[in-house]
């Protein structure tokens, strides 16, 4: 019985070619994934750019708006602390 244990151990054994081909396998996979990512988040930038342009939320222009006077600034008040 002890030596179909060790016949049964020598077909599982992982050579270290193998983990070099896995390692290799998934890095290439961690840079698919991220090169995806990136094209993804890009795609996202711009389609959320051409929106708010197409929108104009973000148009500065001032056009037709009254000009307005700076906002005042507060009086400082001065609190008096009597001394003992």
């Amino acid at each position: 019985m002890a030596g179909k244990r060790g016949e049964a151990r020598k077909g599982r054994l992982m050579t270290a070619e193998r983990w070099q081909r896995i390692a290799r396998f998934t890095e290439e996979t961690f840079e698919d994934y991220l090169a995806g990512m990136t094209a993804l988040r890009q795609h996202v930038v711009m389609d959320l750019k051409r929106k708010l342009r197409d929108s104009k939320v973000l148009d500065n222009s001032r056009h037709g708006a009254r000009s307005r006077s700076p906002p005042r600034r507060k009086a400082k008040v001065s609190v008096l602390v009597p001394v003992r």
